[in-house]
């Protein structure tokens, strides 16, 4: 073969091996941005968010918590099943601006401020490229020696804000239960005003809304002094809520929205978020895809 028919069957083959790989682009699958493996639309224009507690190697009895590897394991279903995780922000502007949000959208949240988040939960939501909100309660986060489970530290939010987490209020000190009656029958304190047992008597409207009016602001101004949050987001401690004196102390505090623990899907008129208790007992990383998927058919809203 002279060189010249060399370089016309080289030139030849090359057309051919090109025209094979452009064909081959054109018809693979078209991948999410955001990794989603599935194209399927579970729901569109609405968004899924999925709340969480503590998380434990081995989940203790009688605690609100999920095992590290069922967490991990919602992670992956998350993706391979084509739901797209956005962030507060997303969710906010959502919300309040009227904003698209991607199909099949989910938020992640967590509740109190356990340091787990940052040792076990955190390291997940990297690998998967997945931001998450924790609402804490703010004054176990200033005071490094109360007891019971550890909890974040400002430190560690601050970085964990690098990579997309944030930081919301879960009152100051407001996530506990106190007696609503003389017969000693016990309320959320955010949401119900107290018996002062040491004067006999209720606590007045006045003396309620000052109290919770303090609370609520207190935690938005720490949030803001060690985060530069410019949001004002609530969890209510345990869902509970009264739309009367709390709804008007949360608009006067410049409170944009809030989340309870109703189940069910929200849209951009909710905002009171609907949220799913992604670790409950009876809760398995499967059920929780298949109660997902089935959101769009609950009348919830």
């Amino acid at each position: 073969m002279t060189r010249r028919s060399f370089l016309i069957v080289a030139a030849i083959l090359f057309l051919v091996i090109v025209s094979l790989v452009m064909l081959g682009v054109k018809y693979l699958p078209k991948l999410d941005p955001s990794g989603a493996q599935s194209e399927q639309v579970h729901y569109s224009e609405k968004v899924a968010v999925l709340m969480y507690h503590h998380l434990e190697e081995e989940p203790t009895p009688g605690l609100v918590s999920l095992a590290v590897r069922e967490f991990e394991e919602q992670m992956r279903l998350l993706k391979e099943n084509g739901f797209s995780v956005i962030n507060m922000e997303q969710y906010a502007r959502y919300i309040l601006e009227g904003a698209t949000v991607p199909d099949n959208a989910v938020l992640l949240t967590f509740d109190d401020g356990y340091e787990s988040f940052y040792t076990h939960g955190y390291p997940i939501l990297r690998e998967y490229n997945y931001p998450a909100t924790n609402f804490v309660i703010v004054s176990s986060i200033d005071d490094r020696n109360r007891k019971g489970i550890p909890k974040l530290t400002w430190e560690q939010m601050r970085g964990m804000k690098k990579d997309g987490m944030s930081f919301y209020s879960h009152t100051y000190d407001s996530h506990l239960y106190g007696p609503i009656d003389v017969d000693g029958n016990e309320g959320a304190v955010l949401s119900n005003q107290l018996y002062l047992e040491n004067q006999g008597r209720m606590e007045t409207i006045t003396e309620y809304v000052r109290r919770i009016s303090d609370d609520l602001a207190l935690a938005e101004r720490r949030l803001q002094e060690e985060l530069s949050n410019k949001r004002g987001i609530v969890a209510f401690p345990y869902g509970q809520y009264n739309q009367d004196e709390l709804s008007r102390v949360l608009k006067t505090l410049g409170i944009e929205f809030t989340f309870t623990v109703q189940p069910g899907i929200n849209s951009r008129s909710d905002r009171l978020g609907h949220r799913i208790d992604a670790s409950s007992a009876d809760q398995t990383p499967e059920k929780l895809i298949a109660q997902l998927k089935a959101l769009k058919d609950v009348p919830y809203n």
